[in-house]
């Protein structure tokens, strides 16, 4: 029996653990936006680079000053390489536009410019038979560190992690392979390769560095851009924080706000919360105890509004007003506001015995269901979240009627029915609730229901 209790209590913790860490849905879909821009960019930055150096490349084929064998045949295979690579960039480019395979994009992509690089490298190393220690001359090597800049463009580390992993890896097979070759061998080799060190391939390398440079450009240009955003968003929350209740902040958009600030009317719990003969009880002790006593009774709402799902709209003193259905309606509100009661009943129970007051705290819960404006209102200097109506008039009377039931808790008959807890309540008589028009019937825990 006693371990049900605390397999809940564990699971609670647990959940409240990974709500605290996991990314929110607003923060997620920001995330997603910010990929699906980035493999755009990607693509179009793959499209303008093989258009930029097919033309360079094309260049030095038509100025007829090359005539090496070695240095036609890596023209050749330049101009291949840069076409599907200029293909890989459109394709990129069209499914992100259509938001296809987002997740899996960049790995893709990155593979294909990985074997296209490694595989030209390859076949010039072994159809040629040039021995690989001399790859740094092959001018597909300069190709390496665009498609890295280009990779950093998804702010993915992982991902830049696996692509600098399999150059290194791939280099270092091509590099290895074939053993040393001798003086005389590299003479030779080199001798055949001075067509790949005239002015206009130079050029070539120059461009692609060029390339590297518009690629960190964009890099750090959309690094940028997505630090400014992630500054406004935290200025809009902090800038709510200042007058919506804490929990609210993070889940409104602008959009929401807005429509907080011009003011709605909304069905809600409220439930009123006071601690009783609290004014005695600060008289007959220090003031540095008295915020002490405040603050750990305000901890144990905070915890049980929060296991529960509700809002606190604010503190008065020693009391508070939790609210459940705010920003929107949900159908276990009611149920919820019930609970979270019970929960605090029992929080402040262990806290008389943890303490031993004397007299032990006690306090005074109402609940009410109804409608109620909800809004932020005042001038721009002073902006204030507040719920307004009868309906939080008459939650305030309901736990002020606590006193003369000699009751912890009370509800109306509203929200007992609106949360289908109809058996575990009794009927309490009492006086016509002070400033509320309508007959209010009011409900306690039922003794049996309160036992078990």
């Amino acid at each position: 029996m006693l371990l049900r209790p605390r397999l809940s209590t564990a699971l609670t913790s647990i959940r409240q653990l990974r709500s605290r860490y996991l990314i929110s849905d607003a923060t997620h879909r920001l995330i997603r936006e910010a990929d699906i821009a980035a493999l755009r960019r990607a693509g179009q930055a793959r499209i303008a680079i093989a258009a930029i150096l097919f033309l360079a490349v094309l260049a030095v084929q038509l100025s007829d000053t090359i005539t090496s064998p070695f240095a036609l045949k890596q023209i050749q295979a330049a101009k291949a390489a840069l076409l599907v690579f200029g293909a890989v960039g459109w394709a990129t480019t069209w499914m992100a536009s259509r938001r296809m395979f987002v997740d899996k994009l960049p790995a893709i992509t990155a593979v294909l410019d990985a074997l296209l690089i490694l595989g030209t490298l390859a076949f010039n190393r072994w159809s040629l038979d040039i021995p690989g220690s001399l790859f740094a001359v092959y001018p597909v090597v300069w190709v390496m560190p665009i498609i890295m800049a280009a990779t950093a463009i998804h702010y993915q580390p992982r991902l830049q992690a696996f692509v600098g992993g399999v150059y290194v890896i791939g280099l270092s097979i091509i590099a290895f392979s074939g053993g040393e070759p001798s003086p005389d061998e590299v003479r030779q080799h080199i001798s055949g390769m001075l067509g790949a060190f005239t002015w206009q391939t130079n050029m070539v390398r120059i461009v692609m560095v060029l390339t590297v440079s518009l690629i960190l450009y964009l890099v750090v240009r959309q690094g940028r851009l997505m630090l400014e955003r992630a500054v406004r968003e935290t200025t809009l929350r902090l800038n709510l924080t200042r007058y919506l209740p804490r929990e609210l902040a993070p889940i409104l958009s602008e959009r929401a706000f807005t429509s907080l600030r011009t003011g709605r009317r909304i069905p809600v719990t409220l439930m009123f919360v006071d601690i009783r003969a609290s004014s005695g009880f600060g008289e007959n002790i220090d003031p540095t105890r008295l915020a002490i006593f405040i603050t750990s009774f305000r901890r144990r709402v905070l915890q049980a509004a929060a296991k529960h799902g509700g809002i606190i709209d604010k503190f008065t003193g020693d009391g508070a007003l939790i609210l459940f259905g705010v920003p929107t309606e949900k159908p276990d509100d009611t149920a919820r506001a019930l609970a979270c009661g019970r929960t605090l009943l029992d929080l402040i129970d262990r806290w008389n015995a943890k303490r031993e007051f004397d007299p032990p705290v006690r306090i005074g819960i109402g609940i009410h269901r109804g409608e109620v404006f909800c809004g932020v209102v005042g001038d721009e200097d002073r902006l204030e979240f507040t719920v307004l109506g009868e309906t939080v008039n008459t939650a305030a009377r309901i736990e002020q009627a606590t006193k003369t039931a000699n009751c912890d808790m009370l509800a109306s008959w509203d929200a007992i029915t609106a949360a289908g807890e109809d058996a575990f309540w009794a009927e309490v008589e009492h006086e016509p609730l002070r400033g509320v028009t309508r007959k209010i019937v009011l409900m306690r825990p039922h003794p049996k229901a309160a036992a078990e």
